[in-house]
């Protein structure tokens, strides 16, 4: 399946669903984050658009946010689908044009 395709599929409703909760919780700094990184999903056209928004999902963990249990579940989700793209990103060999 087509990278790009499978970013908006998998991980766009998680991330969809991670922004309300945050929302929810008052974490308005995570979830400008989060925002952020979702609509540079959406508007990827191809694998080296969609790299930089699934290497900042990938780390995360790394930006020090304290999540509550119920978005921390909610990452981890994300980041497991976010691994599945960056194996399959490395396993590619991407020619631009």
């Amino acid at each position: 399946m087509h990278t790009v395709t499978l970013a908006r599929n998998e991980i766009s409703p998680l991330l969809d669903r991670l922004i309300l909760q945050l929302e929810a919780e008052g974490r308005l700094t995570q979830r400008a984050h989060f925002c952020r990184i979702q609509q540079r999903i959406e508007v990827a056209h191809n694998e080296w658009d969609i790299k930089s928004p699934i290497i900042d999902l990938s780390s995360a963990s790394a930006m020090g946010f304290n999540f509550s249990s119920t978005a921390d579940a909610l990452v981890s989700s994300i980041l497991d689908k976010t691994q599945v793209l960056v194996d399959g990103l490395a396993g590619e060999s991407l020619t631009r044009h």
